[in-house]
């Protein structure tokens, strides 16, 4: 079978799903406006026009449209609505999926009259709709019409690779939990206005000035690094405070384990997979009650929810757990087993092979 996504490459989640189907066996092929390489899978690569920004997706449809159908896939899957399922409907191929992920859903239409529309004009002409989460798939019924339910395919965590180590081993970039004095509360996330950052800073202040044990890590890159940066050393943060840059996804699960609390104060979020590799590392959230958020963190059983933007509830929730260890293990081991229920990796990509059965099948039956 012959699968093409419309994706960017470069992507870990792209680059995760692209994997596993390669390992099944499927012949896969990606269409994507950034440039990467996938291992086993024939990553086409859209130039030009770079500096057009978005307009370049509505500049290169004709271009789009003559290489998938020239690429003839038994199915047609795209990884975010607005842009990539945008093209993926209009390049005529059947079946064709659309996975929804987060802001183009909970942000985008509400943006202008022509993202409502393509939000719409998507989801109408797309043979299948997928969510990563329940509050995702319900916000976007919103915009698909009633007779087209939107699938829950979480996007779930390798249990195999994020898993606790013994306290001894630690990671490259932190040390083991029990070899330090320090409790570490950290991040992993694009450095970016809609994660947050700036408000962990301003509660992490609060925090240091009350436990000088406290230190705070950031992993990861964007364009909000200078900023926060600068905001730390105004705080007079800037011996607690690391930045560690951008972290190879691999790589991850050693920063994890070097953390004693992990922190996700984003203002919009369609998931929060971060948040389920921490947990699964036996690690306790503390999270904004936002979007998809309460979706893969229960408040007091494997995290914290504060409300979103409110910088004195979360100093509050980062400075329970930061004083309390025997709370702090309590919520990590409850965390792994909730995402061993609900979030394994190993499910997920059945339900999406399944799901793509169905759809070939109902295709089929079509044409005959």
């Amino acid at each position: 079978m012959r699968l093409c996504y419309l994706a960017d490459a470069p992507y870990i989640h792209t680059r995760r799903w692209v994997r596993h189907f390669v390992d099944r066996g499927w012949d896969v092929h990606v269409v994507s406006f950034r440039p990467a390489e996938i291992e086993g899978a024939a990553v086409h690569y859209v130039a030009g026009w770079e500096r057009l920004g978005k307009l370049r997706y509505l500049l290169r449809i004709p271009r789009v449209r003559r290489l998938v159908r020239g690429l003839r896939p038994d199915l047609l899957h795209a990884l975010h609505l607005t842009s990539y399922g945008l093209l993926a409907v209009l390049c005529d191929v059947h079946p064709t999926l659309v996975s929804v992920w987060g802001t183009d859903v909970l942000e985008a239409p509400r943006l202008s009259p022509f993202h409502y529309f393509v939000t719409r004009l998507a989801l109408r002409r797309a043979d299948h709709i997928t969510a990563t989460g329940l509050r995702l798939a319900e916000a976007t019924t919103r915009y698909a019409p009633a007779s087209k339910p939107v699938t829950v395919v979480p996007y779930g965590v390798d249990l195999r690779v994020f898993r606790p180590r013994p306290s001894a081993a630690g990671g490259p970039a932190l040390g083991g939990r029990e070899a330090r004095s320090e409790v570490v509360i950290g991040a992993v996330a694009r450095l970016s206005r809609e994660k947050g950052l700036h408000y962990l800073l301003d509660a992490f202040e609060v925090v240091a000035g009350r436990h000088p044990e406290a230190r705070l890590v950031l992993a990861g890159e964007g364009p909000d690094r200078h900023r926060l940066e600068r905001l730390a050393e105004r705080l007079g943060l800037a011996d607690r405070v690391r930045f560690l840059g951008e972290v190879p996804h691999e790589q991850v699960p050693q920063v994890l384990q070097g953390l004693d609390v992990f922190a996700m104060p984003s203002t919009y979020e369609g998931f929060g997979v971060a948040a389920l590799e921490a947990e699964a590392m036996e690690v306790p959230v503390v999270a904004s009650r936002i979007h998809g958020i309460p979706d893969v963190v229960v408040d007091s059983e494997t995290g914290l929810l504060v409300p979103p933007r409110d910088r004195q509830a979360l100093a509050a929730a980062l400075e329970r757990l930061v004083s309390d260890d025997d709370l702090r293990r309590r919520l990590g081991r409850a965390a792994r087993a909730f995402v061993a229920e609900h979030y394994s990796w190993e499910e997920n990509t059945a339900q999406m092979e399944a799901l793509y059965q169905a759809a070939l099948g109902e295709a089929g039956a079509g044409a005959r």
